[in-house]
């Protein structure tokens, strides 16, 4: 009669709870959308230089310099958004609280952000502004707050 020795893989894959399946599917949910955020926001900055770069060198050296500093800080934060996404990804498998702290961090000042955008748009412009982008910034925020509150 033989004895039979566990697996080191069969282990690892009993082992996986509930908890940690819907922890793996969240950070993954997370990082794709910080991903996909971010890639819009570098899509939509690429678009307005396309359409408004020509206008730069009509502005004054005060409003020039507004401009840099302002798309200085949207390209920190678009980088900011991806490495979020790649890092919540990569980290998936693992029970560290920080990635989806980073997370709810950055999608709470990408919603406070888009907020005020929409809000620009609705009284600056009279129409109807996008919102996708706070509809994905609102569904990140929960989900890093629901994986942040099952630690």
């Amino acid at each position: 009669m033989s004895i039979e020795y566990p697996h080191p893989a069969y282990a690892a894959i009993a082992g996986e709870t509930e908890e940690a399946k819907r922890s793996r599917k969240g950070r993954t949910s997370i990082g794709i959308g910080l991903l996909v955020v971010g890639a819009l926001a570098a899509f939509g900055m690429v678009w307005l230089y396309m359409q408004y770069g020509s206008l730069i060198g009509t502005l004054s050296e005060s409003e020039r310099a507004e401009v840099v500093i302002f798309d200085a800080l949207n390209v920190l934060f678009i980088l900011a958004l991806l490495g979020g996404g790649i890092w919540n990804i990569a980290a998936r498998r693992s029970k560290a609280p920080a990635p989806p702290i980073a997370a709810l961090a950055l999608s709470g000042i990408g919603l406070a952000l888009a907020l005020i955008n929409f809000l620009d748009a609705l009284n600056v412009e009279g129409m109807r502004p996008n919102f996708f982008a706070l509809f994905v910034y609102l569904g990140i925020l929960v989900q890093a707050i629901r994986l942040v509150r099952a630690r």
